[in-house]
């Protein structure tokens, strides 16, 4: 059976790595500067900085944030489930709403009902790459923290991803469009974001914290490659795209005027996700559903209140793109979409 999930490392990122290993270069160092040097003009940012753990890059913008504990965070129960720990991490308060209908991004009514004195962020998370014109959720009383969910390069109507969130964070897991092994970027305009950086860098104990040279040189790596990467992830979202057009599922969060990277690939279905699973094992392809539980099923809330959410539970299913998938997987991908999907 294929992997879901494939990062597109080749010999050029193991001599990268090997190199940092050869001349001693792991810590924190000049490699992990040019990586967040290429990160802020991709990124077109104004300061970013890269961790060695996702829930670094968490910790440290609830501080930008001057958040305490209990304060709260607004988030879509539709969200992963990484986001709500590194909230609970920080000893705050998860404050759930519901999806608009038929989207992916959370109801903007009920996050303005519930925003209070206590509420420091909104969490929006730009979904399987998918990109979204975040502009609405930029116009409320408290700032808005746009996660880019491992995506690079999508843009909407010439706004890229990251160009809408008061700070925004990405990780660099294995389901990302680049992977370091682990890790994750904060960026920010707020130039305390400079500040705090120093700090980590002058002091030895926050040291830790910052990515190493040895996971930043595969980062540096993998950024040379990404434009053919991000030809490739196309070609065949596109070709899936054609597919699903001539199915009976459907696409989600289209609209004119975006370009996708096709960091994963969501459809939206009737068919039992079992069903789903049974079909594409046959030519051993995995599937997944689009999150693995809604964020107020991990809380024990009521589904009242989150009907959008469940909908979209229970009707996505991904399908794996990277890169390096064969012609062969490509073609019984595609087959499976319009004979079950």
């Amino acid at each position: 059976m294929i992997r879901f999930n494939k990062p597109t490392i080749d010999k050029k990122d193991l001599e990268s790595v090997l190199y940092c290993m050869i001349t001693d270069d792991l810590a924190p160092g000049e490699h992990m500067k040019e990586f967040r040097t290429q990160l802020r003009a991709l990124l077109g940012l104004n300061m970013t900085v890269v961790f060695n753990n996702y829930l670094q890059a968490f910790e440290t913008a609830f501080r930008l944030l001057d958040a305490e504990l209990g304060d709260e965070v607004i988030l879509a129960s539709f969200s992963r489930y990484r986001i709500y720990h590194a909230v609970i991490a920080q000893g705050l308060k998860p404050v759930l709403v519901d999806l608009e209908e038929g989207s992916l991004l959370p109801s903007l009514a009920q996050i303005e009902s519930k925003i209070n004195s206590r509420t420091r962020c909104v969490i929006v998370q730009q979904l399987f790459g998918i990109p979204n014109d975040l502009s609405p959720y930029k116009e409320l009383d408290v700032p808005l923290r746009e996660d880019l969910d491992g995506a690079l390069c999508s843009n909407v109507r010439g706004n890229a991803l990251g160009s809408f969130g008061f700070l925004v964070t990405m990780n660099f897991n294995d389901d990302a469009a680049i992977t370091t092994g682990n890790g994750g970027m904060l960026a920010a305009s707020d130039r305390r974001l400079k500040d705090i950086y120093g700090e980590y860098m002058a002091d030895e104990a926050s040291f830790d914290y910052l990515m190493s040279d040895f996971n930043a040189s595969l980062g540096i790596s993998q950024l040379r490659k990404l434009g053919r990467n991000c030809d490739r992830r196309k070609e065949i979202g596109e070709y899936y795209d054609r597919a699903v057009m001539a199915s009976n599922c459907s696409l989600i969060g289209r609209e004119d005027g975006q370009e996708l990277t096709y960091p994963s690939y969501p459809v939206i279905t009737d068919t039992p996700f079992e069903d789903c699973l049974r079909f594409f094992k046959k030519y051993g392809i995995p599937v997944r559903k689009g999150i693995d539980k809604p964020l107020h099923q991990w809380m024990g809330l009521p589904i009242k209140g989150f009907e959008h959410t469940e909908v979209m539970y229970n009707r996505i299913v991904l399908l794996p793109l990277y890169p390096t998938l064969d012609g062969e997987v490509v073609e019984n991908m595609v087959r499976g979409i319009k004979a079950i999907l």
